[in-house]
């Protein structure tokens, strides 16, 4: 198994290796296989060379070469293979403490201009009479809310709690603004999806951010268990468009709210535009934002190395006074042990001596075995005659 090693590199880098050098060498380069890289390519609208291309290119024939499209909104300017969806921003290469940090340039395009080019590509949301041309999040509340209907209109006793969640006027006019910006929303290549049996916010996902919305009444209070206290709620009932504050971008207007000559789906179009700018918006804050936190870390980790190789230094200087006082602990055993040894032998020789002038002198045999023992006891501790003390060095 090849290991994965996170690596960044611009959109532009990567789109003039793969024109020229095969994918399948740049995926072992970056531990991963060639399908997960030409997927990568894909989501950051990186064009790939058509099959056949390397072989018309080794016989010498013309190639053509497809030019790099702008990046979409909400992808990141640098392309990272070896992270999760968890850690695309929040982690950093090995060789921080060694890189050089760059502050990220200023984008092409300011928020502003991004805001007028969008107002001009997108078209006008218009909210259709009925939901036959559903969004699928769209189409799939209103498939689970069937089995709701037929077993609140079999039932004897009719529970607001088992009421459908969208069969009032009210609820079919959100869905139906709803599902009108949830197209939209499709057709410039953001996806929308929903969480919970009756949801309130909507996730927008702008690229790789994610945009949370709302179309609902200012006051509402859903739960996945209660469908509502008005199954008859009126349509002309306020509803409000709330783009989540998260997202909220300086001059971009966020929210807009029924008013008795303005109601809110004259407003879709701009609520979609606002939120493809907010995920473009959170896509750059998060950029700077991974800069500052690489900055952050990268003074960390060299804190941390000082700290530690400081700390490895006083260790090593510790170890050496412990180990130079053993030595000198051992030195001064020594010279006990030959002090010792020479106090022995003196001790032999004073014996045999006295032994002499002894009146009643031991036998010779006994002396001689006793001095040999003794003896033997002088050499052994003695770290000379060992040699013991050249051990110590």
């Amino acid at each position: 198994m090849s290991l994965m090693i996170k690596t960044n590199i611009s959109r532009e880098a990567l789109y003039e290796l793969v024109w020229t050098t095969p994918v399948r060498t740049l995926a072992t380069q970056h531990g991963i296989s060639d399908v997960a890289f030409a997927k990568t390519c894909k989501q950051h609208n990186i064009p790939l060379p058509p099959r056949g291309h390397w072989a018309k290119l080794e016989a010498g024939k013309k190639v053509y070469r497809q030019p790099l499209p702008e990046r979409a909104l909400g992808m990141p300017r640098d392309v990272v293979f070896g992270a999760s969806k968890w850690d695309y921003y929040d982690s950093a290469p090995k060789n921080l403490i060694e890189m050089e940090l760059m502050q990220p340039a200023p984008f092409d395009e300011t928020l502003a201009e991004v805001r007028t080019r969008l107002t001009k590509r997108v078209k006008k949301v218009a909210v259709p009479r009925d939901l036959s041309m559903a969004h699928p999040v769209i189409r799939k509340l209103l498939e689970a809310d069937i089995s709701r209907r037929e077993k609140y209109l079999a039932s004897t006793y009719r529970s607001p709690y088992d009421a459908p969640y969208f069969d009032s006027p009210f609820e079919q006019r959100r869905l139906r603004a709803l599902n009108a910006l949830f197209l939209c929303l499709e057709k410039n290549d953001a996806r929308v999806t929903s969480s919970g049996k009756n949801p309130q916010e909507f996730c927008v996902k702008v690229g790789l951010r994610d945009v949370l919305i709302l179309i609902d009444d200012p006051k509402a209070e859903r739960a996945s268990w209660y469908g509502g206290s008005d199954i008859a709620k009126a349509a002309s009932s306020p509803l409000v468009v709330k783009i989540d504050k998260g997202a909220a971008v300086d001059g971009i207007l966020t929210t807009w709210q029924d008013k008795p000559d303005d109601r809110v789906e004259a407003h879709l179009t701009d609520s979609a535009v606002n939120v493809l700018v907010a995920g473009e918006n959170t896509c750059r804050e998060r950029e700077i934002s991974h800069y500052h936190w690489l900055v952050k870390y990268k003074a960390d980790l060299i804190e941390r190395a000082k700290r530690e190789k400081e700390a490895a230094e006083q260790a090593e200087r510790e170890r050496r006074i412990k180990e130079e006082k053993a030595r000198v602990d051992r030195l001064l055993s020594e010279a006990k042990a030959l002090r010792e040894a020479e106090e022995i032998r003196a001790y032999v020789a004073s014996v045999r001596k006295l032994n002499e002038n002894s009146i009643d002198p031991v036998s010779e045999d006994e002396l001689t075995n006793w001095a040999l023992w003794a003896l033997e006891q002088a050499d052994r501790i003695d770290p000379v005659r060992s040699r013991r003390f050249l051990t110590d060095r």
